[in-house]
């Protein structure tokens, strides 16, 4: 008989897994387990900087977060938002000489940066939607051709004129996103933040495509028998998903590096999956999560930089301790389910 404790025992299973990998791995590195624990709160939630520095850094995860949640409710797994991320920041800087200053120059970035991403993603939409191609594979294969694409480039033609460091001339000034708050890095990409969150929740919350959306991704039958193309319907969040990374990408570029160059966002777009199933794509709930993976990747940054422990075991730890989130996140699904039942 399955019953509701049975049917979270696989998730409570991960969730020790998980813990006995980070405690292993970090036992491996010679360190103590609790000291290390007591230095990652204590720099991401008691110090200005750790804070500071996952707000930054949960600018760029909410936006590709809010992404990655809007096609998971159709059941469209996009993959390939750091591709897609690169291919937004890529059309931004390239088309950057030509931009008029001030704000309007700085919109027009941005824009331009949501533009190349849902250019990205569309090409995956396409394939999809077209011929029922798998959008993993193809999002998968998307991100490597972007990767390789701006490695040409900054190497390439889009290298700075002295042509020493694989990277591109910073972008003019007047297109930097301005600094909210002085004395951080915390710029205006904020106020996009907000801006997306709020069209996001709407969209879910009371937007026809959003109805759609959900439809499609709880039974694409009765989607095609209600009249809604599930393949269309594909296709078209593919693209708004891939504009919202193309988007962050603009707005990492435009409010902190001011450049483009390689590895500028490193796996964001793995980090964003992550944020929205802990979220458990509710769009109000992203920033929350985006913020918290912020704080955790801000601490375990400053365990690295004192030696505590070497870089790689910083990436198993990461990747279990997010385990444990997505274990938890199912076991409050079930819960939820089982009492409904």
């Amino acid at each position: 008989m399955v019953t509701a404790a049975s049917r979270k025992l696989p998730a409570f299973a991960a969730i020790g897994f998980a813990l006995l990998l980070v405690v292993g791995a970090i036992l491996l590195a010679g360190a103590d387990p609790l000291a290390l624990a007591g230095s990652v709160v204590q720099r991401a939630l008691l110090t200005n900087a750790g804070f500071l520095e996952a707000l930054l850094r949960a600018i760029p995860l909410t936006i590709m977060g809010l992404g990655i949640a809007l096609a998971f409710r159709a059941r469209i797994f996009n993959i390939g938002m750091d591709g897609q991320l690169i291919a937004g920041s890529v059309a931004a800087v390239a088309l950057a000489p030509w931009l008029p200053g001030g704000p309007v120059g700085m919109l027009a970035f941005l824009v331009i940066g949501l533009a190349g991403g849902a250019f990205w993603g569309g090409v995956a939409g396409v394939i999809k939607a077209r011929f029922g191609g798998n959008e993993i594979i193809s999002t998968i294969m998307l991100n490597y051709v972007a990767i390789q694409i701006l490695s040409w480039l900054v190497r390439g033609p889009m290298q700075e004129k002295m042509r020493i460091i694989p990277r591109s001339d910073p972008i003019d000034a007047s297109l930097r996103l301005p600094v909210l708050f002085e004395g951080t890095r915390i710029h205006a990409g904020l106020i996009v933040v907000v801006i997306v969150v709020a069209l996001s929740a709407a969209v879910v919350a009371r937007g026809r495509f959003g109805f759609k959306l959900a439809v499609v991704g709880q039974n694409p039958d009765a989607a095609h028998y209600a009249g809604i193309s599930p393949s269309g319907v594909a296709g078209i969040v593919l693209a708004i998903s891939g504009g919202l990374a193309g988007l962050a990408g603009a707005v990492e570029i435009s409010g902190v590096y001011g450049r483009l160059q390689e590895g500028f966002a490193p796996g964001f777009g793995i980090s964003a999956i992550a944020v929205a199933l802990v979220a458990r794509l509710n769009p109000l709930l992203v920033p929350v999560s985006a913020l918290g993976f912020s704080l955790l990747y801000a601490g375990l940054g400053s365990v690295a930089q004192k030696g505590m422990v070497p870089f790689p075991m910083i990436n198993i730890i990461e990747s279990a301790i997010i385990l444990v989130f997505l274990a938890g996140s199912t076991i409050a699904i079930r819960s939820g389910r089982a009492k409904e039942v």
